[in-house]
């Protein structure tokens, strides 16, 4: 049986960890190279890195507003965190990310939940 391929995604990393700020880059070391290494397996290819460095929650929105510019601009293909707890306060925001996001034409990717949905079809106006 061949080995399944899965297609090519060209996605920035986005790194988001809470902690005292002297452990902050430590951490999102570590979160980059966990990233790395799910993106290996599963062929997404690593093309930028953001970080959230320790900032609040209304930060990692703005963020994401510029990646879902990146992508509807065609740079990006799509965004991989870590998972949605690290970029997401509650369900509605992480919907509300993730919305963006596929709104932009991209795919959110979590190491820990795989590819987000929102499969939602719309009409055309």
């Amino acid at each position: 049986m061949a080995k399944r391929i899965e297609p090519r995604y060209e996605c920035i990393a986005y790194l988001s960890v809470e902690a005292d700020l002297n452990v902050v880059d430590r951490l999102e070391d570590k979160q980059l190279k966990y990233i790395k290494e799910y993106a290996k397996a599963h062929n997404i290819k690593v093309v930028g890195v953001m970080r959230r460095h320790g900032f609040c929650m209304n930060d990692v929105f703005r963020n994401f507003k510029q990646i879902a510019l990146l992508i509807g601009k065609k740079r990006v293909q799509g965004v991989i965190v870590a998972g949605m707890k690290y970029v997401s306060s509650d369900i509605e925001d992480a919907y509300s990310k993730i919305g963006m996001v596929k709104a932009a034409g991209g795919q959110f990717i979590t190491v820990d939940e795989g590819n987000l949905g929102m499969n939602i079809v719309m009409e055309e106006k």
